[in-house]
């Protein structure tokens, strides 16, 4: 007691926080985590399932403050360096088990029997239906239950701790954006998922993406003379209406009249012409389900 009667208390200890990073990787999505898309909130639920409440808030407030110093995407994992109250950050990994090659291919083959993949993805958007191609082979997109995901941490807190929480976020809202970055880490790059996609479209349409080149000579014979040698006879009847129908049907080619447009003027990674065929299918699959609605 002192002498004025009032006893003495040493001053509170404030909370210990962590060191400050500089250049910190800041999560900045104004909604946090709320209203993502479905990708990115099945990949932060399956990181944090099993999380204690009060790690998940911490790992949110990470985030903000850029306590993450760096992350990295690679097939199969995202390995991050956080710092928290330690001199050293500690290490972070997230691991996802990547899909082999011959899986893959499958996938991809199930893909580019719809147009709306591609289509979609040229756009950024993931439909959620995609999964089918994944669980057809028994795999999945986004890790979930039976395909989920590893987390690691230094920090030696139960598992997933605030660290793993902190790039958790920062990922999805990467996600959000880049929707690839799943693929990245299912082991296969983005750029090189849309090639593959669209060279098996090439294949399943006949060609499509070969109407950058000009329309040979052989390929608009029809054995009809040229219109010039025949302008006398061209309103003279031709065969009966019965014989008419009675002709084999012409062999359909698909998107003859962008076959015909030869070369895209415009540059770019993927062929021009190719896309626009794979919108065009995405439309024709969409209209007959959509007509009646109207």
């Amino acid at each position: 007691m002192s002498a004025e009667g009032f006893e003495l208390r040493p001053p509170q200890r404030k909370l210990e926080q962590p060191r400050r990073v500089r250049h910190g990787i800041k999560f900045r999505r104004k909604l946090g985590l709320d209203d993502l898309p479905w990708h990115a909130a099945a990949f932060v639920a399956a990181c944090e399932e099993g999380i204690r409440p009060d790690a998940k808030v911490l790992g949110m407030e990470y985030a903000l403050a850029g306590q993450v110093a760096n992350y990295v995407v690679t097939p199969g994992a995202v390995e991050a360096s956080v710092q928290g109250r330690g001199v050293k950050p500690y290490q972070v990994r997230i691991a996802a088990r990547p899909l082999s090659r011959e899986d893959w291919d499958k996938v991809i083959e199930r893909m580019a029997s719809e147009a709306v993949f591609a289509a979609r993805l040229l756009t950024g958007e993931v439909p959620e239906s995609i999964e089918d191609c994944f669980r057809a082979i028994g795999r999945r997109l986004v890790p979930g239950e039976g395909d989920g995901v590893h987390t690691q941490c230094d920090c030696g807190l139960p598992q997933p701790c605030k660290h793993v929480a902190a790039v958790a976020a920062l990922v999805a809202e990467r996600i959000e954006v880049d929707p690839v970055v799943l693929f990245q880490l299912r082991g296969l790059e983005g750029e090189r998922l849309l090639e593959k996609l669209q060279e098996q479209r090439t294949l399943q349409t006949s060609g499509v993406s070969q109407a950058h080149a000009a329309a040979t000579e052989d390929e608009s014979d029809s054995g009809l003379q040229p219109l010039e040698l025949c302008a006398s006879d061209f309103w003279r009847p031709g065969a009966p209406l019965d014989e008419a129908l009675a002709m084999p049907a012409p062999e359909h080619v698909p998107h003859a009249l962008l076959r015909r447009m030869g070369p895209s003027p415009m540059g770019g990674k993927f062929p021009m012409v190719g896309l626009m065929a794979s919108i065009y299918d995405s439309i024709r699959a969409r209209a007959p389900r959509e007509g009646g609605q109207a």
